[in-house]
């Protein structure tokens, strides 16, 4: 599925589709994740800037993460940190690849993504866990 097309599954629209990392509707946020940027810890999928992503050189000046700094700001405030997630195959930097919206089905029934570690300040360095419950 194509980056666009996996965040209109989930009721989102990218305002600039070649630059948005993430988007915001009224009732929610959506944030996509690289796959070659997350772990798993406790036997669920994580992902942390500081230690997954590439060098912020590569990525914080973007208004990719401008904008997203701004969306994980309301979604921990209005939102107890749950987010949306947009699951992208390709590699920072040199293409989405694929991408797949995390839809709460099927084997994934109870599952959700949670900001955990947030720091507007420091670059928007941020931490997302996958929650059971």
């Amino acid at each position: 599925m194509k980056f666009g097309e996996a965040f209109n599954e989930l009721g989102y629209e990218l305002e600039v589709p070649r630059q948005d990392w993430s988007a915001e509707k009224p009732d929610g946020i959506c944030i996509s994740l690289w796959t070659k940027e997350m772990g798993v810890r406790n036997g669920l999928m994580w992902m942390n800037t500081r230690i997954h992503a590439d060098p912020p050189a590569k990525w914080a000046s973007k208004p990719g993460n401008q904008k997203r700094i701004r969306h994980l700001e309301r979604a921990k405030q209005e939102f107890g940190g749950k987010v949306d997630v947009v699951i992208v195959s390709g590699i920072p930097g040199q293409g989405y690849g694929s991408a797949q919206p995390w839809i709460v089905e099927g084997a994934r029934a109870g599952t959700y993504w949670q900001i955990t570690e947030f720091d507007a300040a420091d670059l928007g360095h941020f931490e997302v866990v996958l929650r059971r419950g």
